[in-house]
């Protein structure tokens, strides 16, 4: 599966990824946005989850290597591998002893890596608000994960973007699948100076073994 998916993103769908994350913004956003009364400004500022289109892509492990010091990266890699093992960038080694008990021995298939980014977005312009999730991942294909890194990035357009935070909640390394829970909190401004609104948002990202992206819960 993770050969046709590699023939796919050759034909073209790769063109949205490398460019970055895709950040929806309503065609009505011309001009400069001026903040409005708390009401209204609360009224713009929620509404459901909106996903933007995600593309998977395969990359090569030194692009894998890389993106463990993006900033703001949450990285793990398997135990007993260093991360040049981990990514398939270095030789390969068996993860028998002194490791986590679902992580199963390397054998002699190497790890390959894909990244994708995952965006979600809430509210109407200009109180908008977006998330989106950047990581990559290797894995032996079809079986477990030696390695993932997840960055985060928030933006508005009235709303400034107060914390993010990224963190594992399912799967992992070792397993064939990983979950991340990719979260922002804003603080929007209303007409009246001291009155601001404080939305946070998340969303839960699977990735696999097999190279796929999926949204799997939002709030």
């Amino acid at each position: 599966m993770w050969r046709t998916l590699v023939r796919w993103v050759a034909g073209g769908a790769c063109a949205a990824l490398c460019l970055g994350p895709a950040v929806v913004t309503p065609a009505s956003s011309a001009g400069t946005p001026q903040p409005l009364p708390p009401a209204q400004a609360q009224a713009l500022a929620g509404g459901p989850a909106v996903q933007s289109p995600v593309v998977t892509r395969t990359v090569s492990a030194q692009e894998a290597l890389a993106s463990a010091s993006l900033p703001g990266a949450t990285v793990y890699v398997a135990p007993g591998l260093s991360l040049a093992q981990a990514v398939g960038a270095g030789p390969s080694v068996s993860l028998s002893t002194g490791t986590s008990a679902v992580v199963r021995p390397a054998a002699a298939a190497a790890p390959a890596c894909a990244a994708s980014v995952m965006t979600t977005s809430w509210g109407t312009w200009p109180y908008d608000q977006h998330i989106a999730d950047t990581t990559y991942w290797c894995a032996v294909p079809g079986d477990h994960i030696t390695y993932h890194s997840s960055s985060v990035n928030a933006t508005g357009t009235l709303c400034g973007t107060s914390w993010t935070t990224s963190q594992q909640i399912s799967g992992g390394i070792g397993y064939s699948w990983f979950v991340i829970r990719s979260s922002a909190g804003w603080s929007c401004p209303t007409v009246i100076p001291y009155v601001s609104l404080h939305p946070s948002h998340y969303e839960d990202v699977s990735r696999n073994a097999w190279g796929t992206t999926s949204l799997v819960a939002t709030g």
